[in-house]
């Protein structure tokens, strides 16, 4: 890792430790969490207030295999309440998709008008068995 701050987006699993995976001391990243680490709008806006006001340069979109939320539809239903907003959307059921999910949300991120060109963004899918990190690239996964 540089010496240049960095953003982690990540799922709000307590078994993701993102420094520890990315070999960063404690403390020394903004650490995004939310439900499968997608991108959405609220996150997005967060990544791009840590650029503003904390200069991040780098940011790491990290998903993982073995996701508690990757629930059947109908059990993720009957766990959540009608006033809880649906979050199957978010959460891929796959690893195949998962790598999509990522190169996805990798294409948002850099598309978008308000992400300046010197924040790098980098995309990886976290193996919770191998405890391995992949690293997913846009270019080398097809978005549907």
């Amino acid at each position: 890792m540089s010496s240049r701050r960095f953003a982690i987006l990540t799922c709000m699993d307590a078994r993701l430790d993102p420094t520890r995976l990315l070999g960063v001391p404690e403390g020394s990243a903004h650490v995004l969490r939310n439900a499968g680490g997608r991108v959405t709008d609220e996150t997005l806006q967060a990544l791009l207030l840590s650029h503003q006001v904390f200069g991040t340069r780098e940011w790491f979109l990290i998903q993982h295999t073995d996701c508690g939320v990757r629930l059947p539809d109908a059990d993720l239903a009957a766990v959540l309440s009608d006033e809880t907003p649906a979050v199957v959307a978010l959460v891929p059921a796959s690893f195949s998709d998962l790598t999509k999910a990522v190169a996805a949300d990798l294409i948002r991120v850099q598309q978008h008008p308000h992400v300046p060109a010197e924040v790098q963004v980098f995309g990886y899918v976290y193996d919770v068995r191998h405890n391995q990190l992949l690293e997913v690239s846009p270019s080398r996964h097809s978005v549907s």
